[in-house]
């Protein structure tokens, strides 16, 4: 079976794995096909801030008790992610240098000390009021140096937080956002999937990657193909869902579902709408590639001839209309 994508997450000194820009960057995560792992760390002495002496003996406790928290983890063979805060975002990049990882990295709040030892690809969060890194000008070049984006909040303190309710939330669901976006998509023709719903009442699916956003929390064992059901999971969301929403997405964007010849003798469905060709279902297969070119048509009469498989696809069908609030005109 395939491996699963690994996200981590590394905690700052007082921001918990519960607060809502490492818990809600987990749950994107976790969306995306993520194995989502919490480091854990404490016992840090009083008075870090501003202190050099202190904040250097907190990197190295925090970095010691990393080494044991993943002690058990397999990185080898899989794509991962490092969400940070704070001294975690120090903790990580030194973590990632000395194992020899590469890794993608969120970076919320960076400290000085992350520069130290950040590369590869990131994206990174800063606020102009935060009193852990006064100096904006060194974060801008520290994120120059390394080639990473860095997006500045301005008045934003050490939680990308102003004080102001309103404000707060929409800077958190902007950051969100931009988190989302870092994390882009893995099926396959995800990047050019912009073609719009064809039904009104499906007007809010603007596109296939909302679509694919809207099944993540809707395929479940119970809609993958009863062959694959005993190796499906969480982390393979995709695995045995491909007729069934390959015909959903016809039936939200239009065009046409073509099949992939498996060596089981099944196909593999994906859509082409117009110039438009996506596979919503592609990450069942990990690495391997598939052929997109000259593939037969499928039709919807033949594939749901099976009952099992029909009754599926109405479940699934009746789920995303349910989660939508839409009204259903077959």
């Amino acid at each position: 079976m395939r491996k699963a994508k690994l996200a981590v997450l590394f905690p700052g000194i007082g921001y918990t794995c519960d607060r809502p820009l490492l818990s809600g960057s987990a749950r994107l995560a976790a969306a995306s096909g993520y194995e989502v792992v919490k480091v854990s760390y404490g016992g840090f002495p009083a008075g870090i801030l501003g202190d050099g002496r202190k904040m250097e003996e907190a990197f190295d406790l925090a970095l010691k008790q990393t080494e044991e928290s993943l002690a058990e983890v397999d990185f080898s063979d899989r794509e991962a992610l490092f969400i940070s805060k704070s001294i975690g975002t120090a903790v990580a990049a030194a973590y990632a240098r000395k194992h020899g990882l590469k890794v993608r990295s969120v970076s919320f709040t960076p400290v000085e000390q992350t520069f130290l030892f950040a590369q590869g690809e990131g994206i990174q969060f800063h606020g102009t009021a935060d009193p852990w890194a006064k100096d904006t000008d060194k974060i801008r070049a520290g994120c120059a140096k390394i080639g990473q984006e860095l997006i500045v909040i301005n008045g934003a303190n050490h939680s990308l937080e102003t004080g102001d309710a309103e404000t707060d939330r929409v800077i958190l669901s902007q950051v969100m956002a931009k988190v989302k976006e870092f994390l882009g998509y893995s099926f396959w023709g995800w990047e050019t999937a912009d073609v719009p719903p064809i039904r009104e009442e499906f007007e809010a699916v603007k596109d296939p990657r909302a679509l694919y956003d809207l099944l993540s929390g809707l395929w479940c064992a119970d809609t993958c193909a009863p062959r694959m059901r005993a190796l499906w999971t969480p982390e393979n969301k995709t695995l045995g869902q491909c007729s069934i929403t390959a015909f959903l997405a016809q039936d939200i964007f239009g065009g046409e579902v073509y099949g992939i010849l498996r060596p089981d003798g099944n196909y593999h469905c994906y859509n082409v709408v117009g110039d438009c060709a996506f596979d919503l279902t592609s990450e069942q297969f990990g690495d391997e590639r598939l052929c997109y070119e000259g593939n037969p048509l499928q039709h919807r009469e033949t594939h749901f001839s099976k009952t099992e498989k029909k009754e599926r696809y109405e479940r699934l069908k009746e789920d995303l209309v349910r989660r939508l609030g839409a009204a259903w005109e077959p």
